[in-house]
């Protein structure tokens, strides 16, 4: 794998890591990850595809930590969102023409919120994208957000990444107590202070079905068959919103995938632009 950085728009560095040859391929992460947990994913991919994997702003080697005081569910969240939405589109200038994107979690509503604003691409898979629905929310999104953020403005990033996986258990691979006595906490603790922009992706608006009704990049909206029931029917409500979209379901997945379940849906629904 090589490594650059490339400028966002307001001249932040984003780290960059590419491996792989062929037609371009960029993989976004979701909350509380870096580009280290796709790299398993990238390689698995990279014979069909250069592959771009990149730490998200605030986290790993990116900078752009954002400041704790603003409120990302409220009147910041517009702004926290745009920031990002460039990055990508830094990214995106940096693979080459129209890549296709995966995007995860969190991820997926970045990514879907730079194509709708116009970042280009040649397909998109977004999975789990945790957008709630109009009237129908079991995620208190809310109380997510205030305790992320009040933990955050304490200076207890540790328990900003508990309040955050708490109040969001779907994105959670254990028991947040379980969590917490693993060697993977302490870098998952060390990405707590970019959370603003998470909670500005998944705490705010339902949905956006107006928006992504225009969207007319070919989309396939992937979940787990043992993710909860809600994180399904927002599956379903994003598949039936854009125009020809594809839905599938991973047999006994949950919201995170191990590369060898998820590469080959990847290569499969990737295949006819990879080799095109």
């Amino acid at each position: 794998m090589t490594t650059t950085h490339v400028a966002s728009a307001d001249g932040t560095r984003i780290a960059v890591e590419t491996v792989g040859e062929g037609p371009p391929l960029v993989l976004t992460t979701g909350a509380l990850q870096d580009r280290a947990s796709v790299r398993l994913l990238a390689r698995a991919l990279a014979d069909r595809a250069t592959v771009h994997v990149w730490d998200r702003r605030g986290r790993g080697d990116s900078g752009g930590v954002p400041d704790p005081s603003r409120d990302p569910a409220g009147p910041d969240g517009d702004a926290l969102v745009a920031v990002e939405v460039a990055d990508l589109a830094a990214v995106t200038t940096h693979a080459g023409g129209a890549p296709g994107h995966y995007g995860h979690s969190a991820g997926a509503v970045l990514v879907l919120e730079a194509l709708v604003r116009g970042v280009p691409a040649s397909r998109v898979v977004a999975h789990e994208a945790p957008w709630p629905l109009d009237g129908d929310d079991p995620v208190p999104r809310r109380e997510l957000a205030a305790a992320t953020m009040a933990a955050l403005r304490a200076g207890r990033p540790d328990d900003a990444a508990a309040a955050f996986l708490d109040g969001f258990p779907a994105a959670a691979p254990a028991p947040v107590a379980r969590l917490r006595t693993t060697p993977f906490w302490a870098r998952t603790v060390a990405m707590a202070p970019a959370l603003p922009y998470d909670v500005a992706l998944v705490a705010r608006d339902v949905l956006p079905a107006d928006r992504l009704a225009d969207l007319a990049v070919p989309l396939l909206a992937l979940d787990g068959g043992a993710s909860p029931a809600w994180v399904r029917a927002a599956v379903d409500a994003l598949a039936a919103t854009v125009p020809g979209a594809r839905r599938r379901t991973l047999p006994g997945q949950g919201h995170l995938v191990t590369p060898a379940v998820l590469g080959p849906v990847l290569t499969e629904y990737f295949t006819e632009f990879l080799t095109g």
